[in-house]
């Protein structure tokens, strides 16, 4: 049994970090048969043969992270489809499954600066101010003014133990209440074990004082 079989169960969407380069490459995700397709909505692409990261948003599992092999050709459905090139997808091994969604999260009101990545060149970086309404290892809830798309990266820097931490986080979902404001669910990317441990760790300090403050 080939090892995307085993481990993708109910996964539309994925992020492909490119092997040249600090890229982060949102993409659509269909199980077709034995094969895993990639969708990438860019066109500066080429036919080519890859090997990197790919993290695996699975609704079932969580965050599939896989050293994977990627066939890129263009597609042959564009332009009826609205994506230029196609990814066929070879998992070589599952380096880890993050259960994020099992995380314990916690209510805060942290205004903090956040910076949304440019999309392509010739872009200019996005500055500005959100306000985290909960937080866990895994994510966050975030709301602001300032419209973003799904699949948008953004990052900001935080001291939650003895360092300043940059992290990068991706647009899962998006709402907008009565007053035009938007809430942002993100999902932290690409972070290291200790980066991990110390949102993680943070979390479970403040859960600990508000506790003993009621």
């Amino acid at each position: 049994m080939k090892e995307q079989e085993m481990v993708l169960r109910d996964c539309k969407k994925g992020m492909v970090h490119w092997p040249e380069g600090d890229r982060n490459i949102p993409v659509s995700v269909e199980k077709n048969g034995d094969e895993i397709l990639l969708y990438f909505r860019g066109y500066k692409f080429q036919d080519m043969r890859f090997v990197s990261e790919i993290d695996f948003y699975d609704l079932q599992k969580g965050m599939i992270v896989t050293l994977s092999e990627v066939v890129m050709r263009k597609n042959p459905a564009f332009p009826e489809s609205p994506f230029p090139w196609i990814g066929v997808c070879d998992v070589r091994e599952v380096l880890r499954i993050v259960q994020r969604q099992n995380d314990v999260r916690v209510s805060v009101a942290m205004e903090i600066p956040f910076v949304k990545e440019k999309e392509k060149e010739g872009d200019e970086e996005l500055h500005f101010f959100g306000i985290i309404r909960n937080l866990s290892a895994g994510g966050l809830f975030m709301e602001t003014d300032v419209a973003l798309k799904e699949d948008d990266i953004v990052h900001f820097r935080y001291r939650f133990d003895k360092m300043d931490r940059e992290l990068k986080l991706v647009v899962v979902w998006i709402k907008r209440d009565e007053n035009g404001r938007f809430g942002y669910g993100l999902r932290f990317l690409r972070m290291s074990l200790g980066e991990e441990s110390e949102v993680r760790n943070h979390v479970f300090r403040l859960i600990f004082k508000n506790n003993k403050e009621n």
